[in-house]
């Protein structure tokens, strides 16, 4: 890859798909400032930036401030979200889905609205990559704010690749399904009693028949941030071990 001392900010930088990201860019050699609501422990970032996603000001700032110390920013792999805490439609409430879409969509939205700003400024023919979910593209009977916020997610990346093409920047969302992270491992134990039994009937569900690693989610990021891919634009790339086979994949 060719992100040698590209300028990368990672939103959910603590988390864990971006803790992966994190590690991964830093091997590959870019120059990685993470932004969260708290530091990982032990993470080899440049920079670090506490982050209210809800924040429309917050989100300026940091994208203000690392463009004034580093004079641009090459990517923005934006991986902030959260599952949310009612599984069950009818017993979620109209304030946790305005809160978790809050939070998913315009965050989502006030990340790349902002961070486009800057490389359009700067003259930066950047990459934005963005997470949304499997969950975006079928109906499901559980989590609907989250799923909801998800599809929200690829028409602002949609929409956002087509403003932003003229400019050189590529903005692509990456949707996974199952991967082992504590936001997965929350999903299995809300979903019934038993939540090893759970994640296995997920998996099995799956034609690869396991859950993604969070480096294999990561890797997928590398790759559609990489400049040696920038005509890559507009796509929403599932790593989801064939979850959601067909149309719209």
């Amino acid at each position: 890859m060719s992100l040698k001392d590209q300028v990368v900010l990672v939103t959910g930088s603590s988390g864990g798909i971006g803790d992966a990201v994190v590690d991964a860019l830093t091997a590959e050699g870019a120059l990685v400032i993470g932004a969260d609501r708290a530091p990982k422990e032990g993470q080899g970032l440049a920079g670090f930036f506490p982050l209210d996603i809800t924040s429309e000001e917050q989100c300026a700032a940091v994208v203000r401030d690392i463009t004034t110390r580093y004079g641009r920013i090459d990517a923005l792999v934006h991986a902030a979200g959260v599952l949310g805490t009612t599984p069950d439609i009818m017993k979620t409430t109209t304030e946790e889905f305005d809160f978790i879409m809050r939070i998913n969509g315009s965050g989502t939205f006030s990340m790349v609205r902002e961070t486009a700003q800057s490389m359009i400024g700067t003259g930066t023919p950047g990459a934005i990559v963005i997470l949304s979910s499997v969950a975006a593209k079928e109906a499901r009977l559980n989590y609907l704010p989250y799923n909801a916020s998800k599809l929200a997610v690829l028409h602002i990346m949609w929409s956002f690749a087509e403003l932003l093409g003229p400019n050189g920047i590529s903005v692509n969302a990456i949707a996974p399904g199952p991967v082992n992270t504590p936001m997965w491992a929350q999903f299995a134990k809300d979903s019934g009693p038993d939540a090893t039994a759970n994640r296995a009937k997920r998996a099995a569900q799956l034609p690869m028949r396991r859950f993604a690693e969070p480096d294999e989610v990561a890797r997928a990021i590398l790759f559609l941030a990489d400049p040696k891919n920038r005509y890559i634009t507009g796509v929403s790339l599932d790593v989801a071990g064939g979850a959601h086979l067909g149309m719209g994949t």
